[in-house]
C-alpha cells in the first residue's frame, strides 16, 4: 500500500515537474520573442512613414547615389567589421576577450547614428523601408553584442561565435540587412526599368529557371534575383549580389555549369554555396566580359575597375 502511494506521488511530481519546465521554456521564448520585437519598436526610432505613390520622379539615380553613401555605405562598413571579427574568433584557439563584442557593439551603435539622420525621397518608398530595416538591423546587432558580451567569460573562439551566430537578435539582425539590401537593389531593377526599355520593373527569383533564360536577363535582374536568393538561403555574407551574379555567369560562359549538369540557376546557386566559391570583387573581375554594354547606374560597387 506504501509503496502504491509512493509510486503514485512521483508520478504526480513526475508530471509536476514536466509541467514546469514547459512552462519555463515557453516563458524564455516568450519573453526573447517580446524581446526581440520591443527593441524593434524601441530602436528602430521612426516615426510612421506616409507612403507616397511612385511616380516619374521615384527612384532617380541621385535617389539611389545618395542612398548608396548616406546608408549603404556606412552600413556596408560595420557588415564588413562584424565578419571580419567573427572570422577571426572562430579561428582563434585561446579564450576571447568581451571588449571585442563592445567594440563591435560600439560600432553599431555609431553606424546606427550616422544613418538615422539622413531623410530618404518620399517618392522612393523601397529605399526609405531599405533604410528603416538596416537601422532595425544595426540596433538589434547593437542588443546582440550588448547581451552576448556578459555572457563571454572565458570562452574560446569558435565556442563564441557560435554563440553568436545562433543567438536570436544576431538572426534576426541578419534578415533585417538582407532585406534592407533587397529593397536597396529592387530599386535599382526600378531605376533600371525607367531607362531601358522591355525591362520589367520588378522580379521575383525562381529557383527552376533555366541558363538560357537566365542568360537573356540584365544585370539588374540576375542582381534583384540574387538578392531574393540571399534571403532565402540567410546569406549574409561580405561580397556583394553583383559578385554572386559575375560568379553564376562565368560558371555558365565558361560551359562548366553543362559540364556539371547544373541545368538550372537553383542548381548552380547550390552548388556555389557549399563549395564558397564566391569571393568579393568577382563583378570587378568578369566587368569587361559579361557586363561592358550593361546600362548601370553610376555607383561606385560598379564604376570600380
Amino acid at each position: 500500500m506504501i509503496r502504491k502511494n509512493n509510486t503514485k506521488f512521483e508520478m504526480l511530481f513526475s508530471l509536476g515537474f514536466l509541467a514546469l519546465l514547459i512552462t519555463a521554456f515557453g516563458t524564455f521564448f516568450l519573453g526573447l520573442n517580446l524581446g526581440i520585437d520591443k527593441t524593434e519598436a524601441k530602436y528602430a526610432n521612426l516615426k510612421a512613414i506616409t507612403i507616397r505613390e511612385e511616380n516619374e520622379t521615384s527612384y532617380q539615380q541621385q535617389d539611389l547615389v545618395t542612398f548608396y553613401y548616406v546608408v549603404f555605405q556606412p552600413y556596408q562598413q560595420f557588415k564588413e567589421n562584424y565578419l571580419t571579427l567573427i572570422e577571426n574568433i572562430t579561428h582563434s584557439s585561446k579564450s576571447v576577450s568581451s571588449d571585442k563584442l563592445k567594440d563591435i557593439r560600439d560600432q553599431a551603435k555609431a553606424s546606427y547614428e550616422q544613418i538615422a539622420v539622413h531623410s530618404i525621397a518620399d517618392s522612393s518608398p523601397l529605399l526609405k523601408e531599405a533604410q528603416t530595416d538596416y537601422l532595425k538591423s544595426l540596433k538589434l546587432f547593437e542588443e546582440s553584442m550588448d547581451q552576448i558580451k556578459s555572457k563571454a567569460g572565458n570562452r574560446k573562439g569558435m565556442e563564441l561565435a557560435k554563440i553568436v551566430n545562433q543567438d536570436e537578435f544576431t538572426v534576426n539582425a541578419k534578415k533585417y540587412g538582407l532585406q534592407a539590401q533587397k529593397k536597396y537593389y529592387a530599386s535599382m531593377l526600378k531605376w533600371t526599368a525607367k531607362t531601358k526599355s522591355g525591362v520589367s520593373a520588378d522580379y521575383t527569383y525562381k529557383e527552376n529557371i533555366g541558363t538560357k533564360e537566365w542568360s537573356g536577363y540584365t544585370l539588374a535582374v540576375k542582381n534583384k534575383a540574387v538578392t531574393d536568393m540571399m534571403v532565402n538561403e540567410q546569406l549574409y555574407v561580405s561580397y556583394l549580389p553583383q559578385d554572386f551574379t559575375a560568379k553564376i555567369d562565368q560558371l555558365i560562359s565558361s560551359g562548366k555549369a553543362e559540364a556539371l549538369q547544373l541545368n538550372s540557376i537553383g542548381s548552380i546557386v547550390k552548388v556555389l554555396i557549399e563549395t564558397d566559391a564566391v569571393k568579393s570583387k568577382e563583378f570587378v573581375k568578369w566587368k569587361s566580359t559579361y557586363y561592358a554594354s550593361e546600362s548601370l547606374p553610376e555607383l561606385p560597387f560598379f564604376a570600380e575597375y
